[in-house]
Formats: C-alpha cells, structure tokens, sequence
C-alpha cells in the first residue's frame, strides 16, 4: 500500500511540477512547515515560534502531508529519512536541509530480551515494508547473524495497531518510536526492551545515533529561500538547547499542538534523542549511514543535498 502511495505520488509531483514551476519556486506566502505527532517536533514547534514567516502544523496523516508537499502547498517537511530518500530516487527534485533525531525508536516486547538473537522464531511487527525502521531493524537483524524474514518472521502493522495488539497480548514484539513506547510504559506484561540508538552504538561504534527524521524542501524551493533555511537551522539548534536545558517548559509549549497528553509527550521526549546535522556534516553522516546498512550511494545522491 505505502509502495503504491510512493509511486502515485512521485507521478503526481511531476505532474504538478511541470505545470507550475515559477509559481512553487516563488511563492512569497507564508512557509508552511509539517510535522509528525512524536516528540521530534517539539524543537521544530520551537524554532517555528521565533520565525515569524515560518507556521508550523502537525499532521495526523502521512499520506496526505506527503501529497500536500509534493504538490508544493507545503514548502518544509519533516519526515522520516529513508521516506524522503524514496523520493528523491523516484526522480522527485527535493533536497534534505538537515536531520535532528537520532534517537527514537524501541523495541517492545512481552518478555525480556537482551538482543534480536532471543526473539528468533518470534515475529516482529514494523509499520510498513520499506520504513526507515525496517531499514534499520534489517542491518541488526543481520549483523546478529540471523537471516532476514526467516529467523524472525515480519509482520506489518502501524504504530496504533501495534500498541493495541500489544496490550491484547495478541503479538509479541514490535519496533515503535515515541510517542507510542510511552502508551505502554508500566504495565507489567510488557517490557521497553531494546534502544535502537544503542544498538546502532554496539553494532557501529557510534555513540551519536543515526540519522532518522529530516527536514525536506524541493530543490527549486530552495534556491530562492537559502535565508529561510539558514534561519531554521539557526533555530532549530537553539531549539535543542532549549529542550535539553528546560524540558518542562518544552513541553508545555508545545503540548497544545499533540493530540495526546502532556505527561506522556514528557516521557516521550526523555526518549528521544536529538542531534542537529547540517551541511557537510549532514551529507558524511546520510552517505555512511546507507554505506553501513548496505545501500550505499551514487554519485547522483548529490543531488539529494
């Protein structure tokens, strides 16, 4: 269903794009920002607090921001980075201006587990085929040395859908980010067993995490809008300073955008790790992150910066 959703809406943007360039290139409005209802749009509700030209709204529904940005009636989207890399391979002209989570999801299950290796036999439940958490999950599944699909059996149910089966007691494991991992906290048949950030340290050796949601913009977009992107960026570091220094305050500002609790978007953010990626720095981690889960990159993947 979701391959199906990326194939229309590749064709649809380039419907669209040949249509109306000058005009989606231009546009003098006001710059509508999307993000997704997890904890990793608190800072971006932050920075989008202090820039007046920026109005920042939280989506509910994927498919739909997805269309509204390919169509060019949102000029900034916050995603995940494996989605907006889809994108770009097919042929959609967007680019990534940053990334500023590198830690958000885990892996829940109905009895403790230490590593993939124990839950051998077991099926996991992911979003959908082709998430940036299935992408992910595949490079430790494989590097425990256990055979993708085989040894641990994929089923494919979205975040809600999880939870609940979850609490049914009708699965067993599932990969869910915050702020899903937090409906489940303390209840006693269930444990938060496995951080993917910490895997990715032991599997890596890296201690910062890995990218995973990004901001994306097309490419026409940003050629007449670099201030615009300079001063996001500027006040998205700000912004994670402001959440690490003063959670409490983050949240109350930007609980009336959730539809959910302002104790469970606290938890939440305690899970959630943020780390600004920009410019040079943003193209060597994106490059060595497909390099090191298998996919690397080509010299078209140039473009995508």
């Amino acid at each position: 269903m979701m391959t199906m959703f990326f194939r229309y809406a590749a064709l649809l943007f380039g419907i669209l794009f040949f249509l109306s360039p000058p005009v989606r290139a231009g546009n003098t409005g006001p710059v509508m920002m999307y993000a997704p209802p997890t904890p990793s749009s608190v800072p971006l509700i932050l920075a989008a607090e202090t820039l007046p030209d920026v109005q920042v709204k939280i989506f509910t529904n994927h498919s739909q921001a997805h269309s509204l940005f390919l169509k060019g009636d949102v000029q900034l989207l916050s995603t995940g980075l494996s989605v907006g890399v889809r994108f770009f391979r097919q042929g959609v002209p967007i680019k990534i201006i940053n990334s500023y989570v590198s830690g958000l999801t885990w892996l829940v299950t109905d009895r403790p587990v230490k590593d993939f290796r124990d839950l051998k036999g077991t099926t996991l439940c992911l979003p959908f085929a082709g998430s940036p958490i299935e992408e992910v999950t595949q490079f430790f599944v494989a590097a425990e040395g256990l055979a993708w699909k085989r040894d641990i059996p994929i089923r494919y149910v979205m975040f809600p859908g999880a939870v609940s089966m979850l609490k049914q007691g009708r699965i067993h494991a599932a990969a869910l980010p915050e702020p899903f991992v937090s409906l489940l906290q303390g209840r006693k048949d269930l444990h938060i067993a496995l951080s993917y950030r910490a895997l990715w340290e032991k599997h890596t050796g890296n201690p910062k995490g890995y990218p995973q949601v990004g901001t994306f913009v097309h490419r026409a977009w940003a050629k007449f809008h670099a201030p615009v992107i300079r001063q996001l960026n500027a006040a998205l570091a700000q912004a994670i300073r402001d959440v690490a220094e003063a959670p409490e305050q983050a949240v109350r500002r930007a609980a009336t955008y959730m539809n959910f609790s302002a104790d469970i978007l606290q938890t939440a953010l305690g899970r959630t790790d943020f780390h600004l990626l920009q410019d040079d720095d943003l193209k060597r981690e994106i490059k060595n992150y497909y390099q090191t889960t298998g996919a690397p990159s080509d010299e078209t993947f140039e473009d995508f910066f």
